[in-house]
C-alpha cells in the first residue's frame, strides 16, 4: 500500500481564460504575462509547502500549453523532471471546444448542472460523460501514486476537470467553485491494489 499527497495546481491565466474560450484540444494558448507572474507565485507556495522533501523527482502535468509552461516556471524552483500525461487534459468538451458563444456556455452550464443531479450518462455534444472524465482523472492519480510510491507528487493541470469529477473521484459534494488560477489543491491517493481510494484534504 502507498500512500501520496498530490499537490494539484491549476496553470496560470493563459489568453483562453480572457476571451472566455473553450481550449480542450484545438485551441491552444499563451499564458499571458499576469500568467507567468502567477506560475511564478505558484512555485514560491510549492516550493515552501515542499521544503525538506527529497522524495520529489517528478512534475506531472496535463499536455495543454498553459499547464506545460506553468509547469516549466515550476519545475525550474523545485529541480523537478516534467512529465507530461495525456489523461490530465481539461474536460473534453467536444464540438464546443474553440467556441466562446452564449449558447456553448448555456451548453456547458446545463452538461455540468445534469451532472451534479446525477444524470452521469449525458456527454459534451461529441465529447465525454462524468463516467468517462472520473475514470480518466482516477487512472492519472492512481498512476501518479504508483510511480511515486509515497510522499508527496505535483500536478499542474485544469480546476474544471477536477471540480467535475471530484464527487466520484473523492466522495465528496460538489466544490461550488472553481480553483483559481495558480492555486491548488490537496489530495490523498491510497493505493492497496483493486480498492484505491481518493480523498480530498484541501480545495483552495
Amino acid at each position: 500500500m502507498h500512500t501520496v499527497t498530490v499537490l494539484w495546481a491549476r496553470h496560470g491565466e493563459n489568453e483562453a481564460n480572457v476571451t472566455h474560450q473553450f481550449s480542450h484540444r484545438r485551441v491552444d494558448l499563451e499564458l499571458t504575462a499576469l500568467g507567468r507572474e502567477q506560475a511564478e507565485r505558484l512555485a514560491d507556495r510549492l516550493s515552501r509547502r515542499l521544503k525538506g522533501d527529497d522524495e520529489r523527482r517528478v512534475l506531472f502535468s496535463s499536455p495543454l500549453r498553459r499547464a506545460r509552461q506553468t509547469s516549466a516556471i515550476v519545475s525550474a524552483r523545485l529541480g523537478s523532471v516534467v512529465r507530461v500525461l495525456e489523461g490530465l487534459r481539461e474536460l473534453d468538451v467536444g464540438e464546443l471546444d474553440g467556441r466562446r458563444d452564449p449558447a456553448a456556455w448555456n451548453t456547458y452550464e446545463s452538461v455540468l448542472a445534469d451532472w451534479r443531479q446525477g444524470r452521469h450518462e449525458r456527454s459534451f455534444p461529441g465529447g465525454e460523460n462524468y463516467q468517462q472524465l472520473q475514470i480518466r482523472l482516477r487512472t492519472c492519480l492512481v498512476g501518479v501514486a504508483n510511480e511515486v510510491r509515497g510522499g508527496t507528487a505535483v500536478v499542474i493541470a485544469h480546476g474544471a476537470n477536477l471540480r467535475a469529477a471530484l464527487p466520484a473521484l473523492a466522495g465528496v459534494d460538489h466544490p461550488g467553485s472553481d480553483l483559481a488560477v495558480g492555486e491548488f489543491a490537496e489530495l490523498q491517493v491510497v493505493t492497496t491494489g483493486a480498492a484505491n481510494r481518493i480523498h480530498l484534504l484541501h480545495w483552495r
